[in-house]
C-alpha cells in the first residue's frame, strides 16, 4: 500500500529542551512568581521539592501507561503546597502556562525534511506524550519556529487522554489527517517502548531516529533506524 502519511513523535524527534530540565526550571520560576504575587511566602526549596513529587508521579503513570493530565498534575501540585482557594487556581495556571515562548533546540534538518515529504504530497502529523507541556503549547513552540503549518493533525496525550503506545493516541492524529490507514503510514520517534511498539501495533511502518537521543532500553526495534531526518524521505519512497 502506498505511504500517505507521516507521524512525528514531539520530544526527542522534532525538538529537545536546550538544556536538561528546562520545562522544569520554567514551571520552578512561574509558579514562584505567582507565589510571589500573591504574598504566599512559599520557598523556592518547598516549591522544588513538591514539583519534583509531581514530576516523579506523572513518570511514574506514563510508564505504567496511566494517564496523569496537565491539571492533575497542578491539582496535585496545589495539594502539596496546601493551598486554598484563590491561590491553588492562581499556582495551577502558573503550572499550567509554563513553557510557553520557551526556545527549543530543533533537530537538525527537520525543517528541510519536512518540506520536502509536504512537497511530495504526504500528510503529516505529530503524535505526542505532552507530559505536563500541554498541546497548545507545544503547537504555539512549533509556530514560533516555523514549522506548525507543515503539520495537519495531531494526537496529545492531555488532548486525547492516554500515552502511547495506547492506540488511540495514534488514532486521533490518523483521523485529523483525513482518516488515512495504519498500513499507509511512518511513524517515527525514538523511544521502542511507546514510539516503535505503539506504532507496529497498529500496523504502521516504523522508524527510530536516534539523532537526538539513543534510546538503549529493551523493547522493538524500529522497522529502520536513523540518526538523520535527511534519511527519511528515501525510506517513505522505498516503501510506496
Amino acid at each position: 500500500m502506498p505511504i500517505r502519511a507521516v507521524t512525528f513523535d514531539f520530544w526527542n524527534t522534532i525538538a529537545a529542551e536546550p538544556a536538561r530540565g528546562m520545562m522544569r526550571d520554567a514551571r520552578h520560576a512561574a509558579v514562584l512568581a505567582a507565589s510571589d504575587s500573591l504574598s504566599l511566602k512559599l520557598t523556592a526549596e518547598r516549591v522544588g521539592a513538591s514539583l519534583d513529587e509531581v514530576i516523579a508521579a506523572r513518570e511514574a503513570s506514563w510508564r505504567e501507561g496511566r494517564h496523569l493530565s496537565p491539571a492533575e498534575g497542578a491539582e496535585t501540585l496545589a495539594d502539596a503546597l496546601e493551598l486554598e482557594a484563590d491561590a491553588r487556581e492562581a499556582i495551577a495556571a502558573a503550572f499550567l502556562g509554563a513553557g510557553r515562548g520557551s526556545k527549543l533546540a530543533i533537530a537538525p534538518h527537520i525543517g528541510d525534511t519536512l518540506e520536502r515529504l509536504a512537497g511530495e504530497g504526504l500528510a503529516l502529523g505529530i503524535v505526542c506524550d505532552a507530559g505536563f507541556t500541554g498541546g497548545e503549547i507545544l503547537r504555539g513552540l512549533l509556530e514560533d519556529e516555523g514549522l506548525l503549518p507543515y503539520f495537519s493533525g495531531w494526537g496529545f496525550s492531555d488532548e486525547v487522554g492516554t500515552y502511547k503506545p495506547a492506540a488511540e493516541i495514534f488514532e486521533a492524529a490518523l483521523a485529523m489527517l483525513g482518516g488515512v490507514e495504519p498500513a499507509a503510514t511512518v511513524h517515527i520517534g525514538d523511544l521502542r517502548r511507546t514510539d516503535i511498539a505503539g506504532a507496529q501495533a497498529l500496523g504502521m511502518g516504523s522508524v527510530r531516529y536516534r539523532g537526538l537521543a539513543d534510546d538503549g532500553s529493551e523493547g522493538p526495534e524500529g522497522d529502520f533506524v536513523i540518526d538523520d531526518h535527511r534519511d527519511l524521505p528515501g525510506i517513505v519512497a522505498g516503501l510506496s
